[in-house]
């Protein structure tokens, strides 16, 4: 799809987060005004700059368009939307775009857990040979559409990409990675409600989509237990990894994976080994995700706010040989906890559990009285587990749910978090 293609159509953006923000900027640089339906009323001021379209029926008029821009969190299987393409409506999104007139290669990574700092670490291997010719955008913070106008041919662009973003890609990256896929962002309610799939195979066909539009000169870093599942996917040649031991200041077993991922990506592009080994070495993470806080009367504390699900969660729990207490739970997406309710009652060096958010009673359910307490508040559950805690010992965010029952984002659950610990008292 071009600019030029667009500009004679009557185009609307579906949901006015930051992606379709992202989108409506560009389009307006290259002369096309797009409508824009959401449910919020004039959110960022839209109405003022152009059609606007609000209130409980915006999705009615979906179908007044030639193409619509979907954003992430409208699910992508939403009935309406269906229907929209079924009279010959095209649905499009900030990525889709991107992929079609983005000039570079692409290495673009996804996966449950693990693809934020994979991104990082690849962007920085990759930056140690190519400098500024090397770009990073996509699910983590900056949409993909706003480096465009910097890229050339000889650009590399490092994309996280995230299940929804990938979902109707009919294209795949020239470079793709896979840290894992485990079960995540399901809602079998049939509510359609943002940033949800129905299914387990609708979640891992748009997982999969990453590698599924390869051609033969397409290359795909895989994590090596995910062979099975995706060996007769896409024609592009696949490696498979394997961790390994390296020096790093990064935790956990998980963290080995992502790094022997980045690394084989480094080789792909003939960056040599010294660089990566130093690329790897001063690598120190990325915020949210088993994030070193603050230690206070030899208490250390962790912000694991991204730990969004219980694979997420056990990672990180497996990650400490310290005594550790740990603040669990959000906003309920539908996840199965047993697995992780059985790790915490037999481990010895998990001491307690502060329960908090939507999925508290559920989760004292699983975990009991011994090793939980209901707290109501991140504030009071940190001022619960630093009196508990004993020298030498960890108290781990890590909730192993969604944030938004209490907060926007596990970001802002995250920064909450640390301004609670910054501000305890010696």
């Amino acid at each position: 799809m071009s600019t030029n293609y667009l500009k004679d159509k009557k185009v609307a953006i579906l949901g006015l987060g930051r992606e379709g923000l992202s989108t409506l900027k560009f389009l307006k640089k290259n002369k096309i005004k797009p409508d824009v339906l959401d449910i919020k009323n004039d959110p960022k001021g839209v109405r003022k700059s152009g059609p606007y379209g609000a209130g409980k029926n915006y999705l009615d008029r979906i179908a007044d368009y030639d193409l619509v821009f979907r954003t992430p969190g409208f699910p992508r299987l939403h009935p309406k939307l269906l229907a929209a393409e079924k009279k010959g409506i095209r649905v499009s999104s900030n990525t889709k775009l991107f992929f079609d007139l983005c000039p570079a290669k692409i290495i673009g990574i996804t996966g449950t857990k693990g693809k934020t700092t994979t991104t990082f670490l690849i962007y920085e291997i990759l930056k140690s040979k190519f400098g500024k010719k090397v770009f990073i955008a996509g699910n983590f913070g900056k949409p993909a559409l706003d480096i465009l106008p910097k890229l050339t041919k000889k650009s590399l662009v490092v994309l996280e990409l995230s299940s929804f973003q990938l979902q109707d890609l009919s294209k795949s990256p020239d470079v793709a990675v896979i840290t894992n896929i485990s079960i995540d962002h399901m809602d079998s309610s049939g509510k359609f409600g943002p940033a949800t799939h129905q299914t387990e195979k609708e979640y891992f066909n748009a997982k999969i989509n990453i590698v599924k539009h390869q051609k033969m000169a397409g290359l795909a870093v895989i994590n090596k237990i995910l062979k099975n599942k995706t060996k007769k996917i896409g024609r592009g040649k696949k490696i498979y990894c394997s961790p390994s031991p390296v020096e790093t200041k990064l935790l956990g077993k998980h963290n080995l994976e992502n790094i022997a991922l980045a690394v084989e990506v480094g080789k792909i592009f003939n960056v040599p080994k010294q660089k990566i080994i130093k690329a790897v070495k001063d690598f120190k993470g990325v915020k949210h995700r088993l994030e070193f806080v603050k230690k206070i009367n030899d208490i250390s504390f962790y912000n694991d706010s991204a730990a969004t699900n219980p694979d997420a969660t056990l990672a990180a729990l497996k990650s400490f040989k310290e005594s550790l207490h740990i603040i669990l739970g959000g906003s309920d997406k539908g996840l199965d906890y047993r697995k992780l309710a059985r790790f915490i009652l037999k481990s010895k060096n998990i001491k307690s559990a502060a329960l908090i958010g939507q999925i508290k009673n559920t989760l004292y359910k699983l975990i009991g009285p011994k090793k939980s307490k209901k707290i109501k508040t991140l504030k009071d559950a940190v001022l619960y587990l630093f009196k508990k805690s004993g020298k030498n010992e960890v108290v781990l965010l890590s909730p192993a749910a969604a944030s938004f029952d209490m907060f926007e984002s596990y970001a802002h659950r995250g920064k909450e978090f640390k301004k609670i610990v910054n501000r305890l008292r010696r």
